[in-house]
């Protein structure tokens, strides 16, 4: 699934990891580095949980990291797995309309196997 995505030249990693960091799925262009941007990817999503129930709030819909030339988009898609994207800058709303449309997808997935008993 991910092919369709990362052919477009403004996404630079794509990862489906489980929320204890493990890859599951990913298309990074440095492939040695996939175990560690899950791994962080992952952690980041789990300190910003921690950082806002701590205060009282709502866990985080989207973790977006602005670095000039390039955002870091983290998403939880359930309570076992983050997906995680970095890309452009430039491209920040088509990013995140990637991002919810890869979620989507997935859930989707996850609903037929489920009624399929899979």
């Amino acid at each position: 699934m991910f092919k369709e995505y990362y052919k477009q030249g403004d996404i630079h990693a794509l990862v489906l990891a489980s929320k204890n960091g493990i890859p599951i799925a990913t298309y990074i262009k440095k492939k040695d580095r996939s175990e560690s941007f899950s791994a962080l990817s992952a952690t980041v999503l789990g300190a910003s949980e921690v950082i806002l129930s701590g205060l009282g709030k709502s866990r985080p819909e989207l973790i977006e990291i602005d670095a000039g030339d390039s955002v870091l988009l983290i998403k939880e898609l359930d309570r076992n797995s983050v997906l995680s994207l970095l890309g452009d800058s430039r491209e920040l709303n088509y990013l995140k309309e990637t991002l919810y449309e890869i979620d989507s997808k997935i859930n989707n997935i996850k609903k037929t196997e489920s009624t399929r008993g899979v």
